[in-house]
């Protein structure tokens, strides 16, 4: 058996998963937390869900502010941290925000099983994906947050490359 890796498809889709941790930290600075249910961090139309619900006429505003926050991480090139530590130690990382904004008992049930943390533009989260050094590797395809959607208490954030700075919530 012999496995190619197609090193540009692996660096795309590096960017994409990374983006949408940087959604996660622009969230948090738009004083935004809700805790995260699902990402999609694909190039068919990528989104990170949270559970709750941000009324109508907060949308607008908060988009615009979510892309300003977006862009400034992406501007600061933060370096992306990667450690492997015991449940116990990631669950004290990575609900420092909020008590239980990452339940990792569920998925670890022995508390030394060591949890991979990846840490980009600053925010730790649990991730076995792959990511791009830092958060200035997301300028050259121009990757930003196109849209929010709300729908039966779940939060759509959208992102992708090729922003423009348009604005669209539904």
């Amino acid at each position: 058996v012999q496995v190619m890796v197609n090193a540009e498809n692996r660096k795309i889709l590096s960017e994409c998963h990374t983006a949408g941790h940087v959604v996660d930290m622009a969230m948090a600075q738009c004083d935004t937390l809700l805790p995260p249910t699902k990402g999609y961090h694909f190039l068919d139309g990528p989104y990170v869900e949270y559970k709750g619900n941000i009324p109508a006429d907060q949308r607008g505003p908060l988009l615009e502010k979510l892309q300003t926050a977006f862009q400034d991480l992406v501007q600061a090139d933060i370096e992306t941290e990667i450690i492997n530590v015991p449940r116990v130690e990631a669950e004290v990382i990575c609900n420092r925000v909020a008590e239980n904004y990452f339940n990792l008992s569920d998925q670890f049930k022995d508390e030394t099983e060591t949890v991979r943390i990846v840490r980009v533009a600053g925010w730790p989260c649990p991730c076995g994906g792959t990511h791009v050094k830092s958060t200035g590797r997301l300028k050259e395809r121009n990757w930003g947050i196109t849209g929010i959607k709300c729908k039966k208490g779940v939060v759509r954030i959208k992102y992708g490359q090729d922003w423009n700075g348009s604005s669209g919530s539904k």
